[in-house]
């Protein structure tokens, strides 16, 4: 096994971690938990504000 061969299998494995990423990414089942993040900041704080007055 010389250094290319290693190098070659490095490369098909970053390409197969960046597919997977994507899929992960992208898939229809994790739409609703993106949406949730995206409109946390527009929630609001009330919660937060006296959680921590509480000490939690």
């Amino acid at each position: 096994m010389d250094v290319n061969w290693a190098r070659s299998l490095f490369t098909v494995w970053v390409f197969i971690s960046f597919i997977l990423v994507l899929y992960i990414v992208f898939n229809r089942r994790n739409k609703k938990n993106y949406d949730d993040a995206a409109n946390s900041i527009f929630e609001n704080d009330e919660d937060k504000e006296s959680s921590e007055k509480d000490g939690r």
